[in-house]
């Protein structure tokens, strides 16, 4: 097995140093990393220098930008999620397995994961349930852990919600500050927005107003 301890090459360039983890072998390619003043950037995983170098040089302009420094607070677009059925749920990844067995695709509407429509006593009955907390029971770790879900976790909650008005590809917008030199950036709060800006402004303006309001794209 290859110790794949970072090893500097012979290839330099003008505004940038190349170094590699490990060495090719068969199958293994090696992680290529560029050192620029001082700050180091992933090229990727290259089976020849040529290659890393041809990589290295094509993102050079990006490395550079990336060097100026962030403000303590500021706010970005970190990604986008996609929505097939109204719903998204919003869980730590240890309990994907778990929650995800609880599935009933025969019958999604009234799965486990989906806020329930039905009626519970005390409910109002023209009130729409729009979101659901999902209770994962704790789990005792294996003796010898081989996988993620082999660690055990305490009990905790996931949440169901719908979607605004329902599927498509909605933007997921992180306010991000830094805190300090040991901790670094982190997600302070993140804001997804399901329906258009206009549609909630009209809302907000209607106040207690709950007389229907023509959306944008609904009839």
């Amino acid at each position: 097995m290859n110790k794949r301890k970072q090893k500097t090459t012979t290839e330099v360039a003008n505004t940038y140093t190349l170094s590699r983890v490990g060495k090719p072998d068969g199958e293994f390619k090696p992680l290529y990393i560029a050192t620029v003043r001082g700050v180091q950037f992933a090229v990727g995983y290259f089976a020849t220098v040529e290659e890393a170098v041809a990589a290295a040089n094509a993102n050079l302009a990006d490395y550079l930008t990336r060097l100026e420094p962030k403000p303590a607070y500021r706010v970005e677009k970190i990604g986008t999620i996609t929505v097939d059925t109204g719903t998204i749920v919003i869980l730590d990844p240890c309990r994907i397995g778990r929650i995800a067995a609880t599935q009933d695709h025969d019958n999604l509407p009234f799965s486990p994961l989906y806020p329930d429509d039905g009626l519970t006593p005390n409910r109002r009955v023209d009130d729409k349930v729009l979101s659901r907390q999902i209770w994962d029971p704790p789990i005792p770790g294996k003796e010898n852990p081989k996988e993620l879900k082999d660690l055990g976790t305490t009990g905790g909650h996931a949440l169901s919600l719908h979607t605004g008005l329902g599927d498509g590809e909605y933007s997921v917008i992180a306010e991000i500050v830094n805190c300090g030199p040991l901790l670094g950036d982190r997600i302070a709060a993140i804001h997804i927005q399901f329906m258009a800006t206009e549609d909630i402004e009209r809302r907000k303006e209607a106040g207690g107003d709950r007389a229907a309001i023509k959306l944008n794209g609904a009839t």
